[in-house]
């Protein structure tokens, strides 16, 4: 129990200064894009890049919200409830949670395919062949990088969520009170 409450608070951690690494680079990207238009140059992989760096920004956020409990609810009833039935209700929300981020988890692993991947001996023309997934090959547009890079924060996202969700499981069922999180 002790690991899992340790690793979703290092976790969250982690997160939160990726967040800001993951804020400043946005910023810059968007003065940089402005930047270039006022002296019409545009630069289009700034664009890109912005957008593909705003949807990871998406996923660790969304994930550092489930950690710290301030991800959206509507506490109208669990307001007029007693503290046992609020508890249990918040028992039932986070077997939810982690229910979904552990569906996430197996539809992350169908659509990577690791296994179908290393039977094809990690040759990507033929694994593209067998299983008609081009996840591995396809290539953003103006960046010209591997959309793989980018794809890798929905499986990071279901790990984390996992992890975070099986905590504040694990401190609503035992009653543990949540480190630096929203009360």
């Amino acid at each position: 129990m002790n690991l899992i409450l340790r690793s979703s608070d290092w976790i969250a951690r982690i997160e939160a200064a990726l967040l800001k690494l993951l804020v400043a680079a946005v910023l810059m990207l968007m003065v940089l894009n402005v930047v270039s238009r006022a002296v019409n140059w545009s630069l289009y992989w700034a664009d890109e890049l912005a957008i593909n760096l705003m949807v990871v920004f998406a996923f660790v956020g969304s994930s550092l919200m489930f950690a710290q409990r301030r991800n959206f609810a509507v506490t109208l009833l669990s307001d007029a409830v007693s503290g046992a039935t609020r508890r249990r209700m918040s028992i039932a929300v986070q077997c939810i949670n982690l229910g979904f981020a552990l569906f996430l988890a197996y539809a992350c692993w169908v659509w990577f395919d690791p296994a179908t991947l290393a039977q094809s001996g990690f040759d990507l023309k033929l694994f593209f062949e067998k299983t008609f997934n081009s996840v591995y090959q396809e290539v953003t547009n103006t960046i010209g990088v591997r959309r793989l890079w980018f794809f890798l924060v929905m499986p990071l996202f279901a790990f984390t969520l996992i992890i975070h969700s099986a905590a504040c499981l694990l401190r609503d069922v035992c009653n543990v009170p949540a480190t630096g999180a929203a009360p």
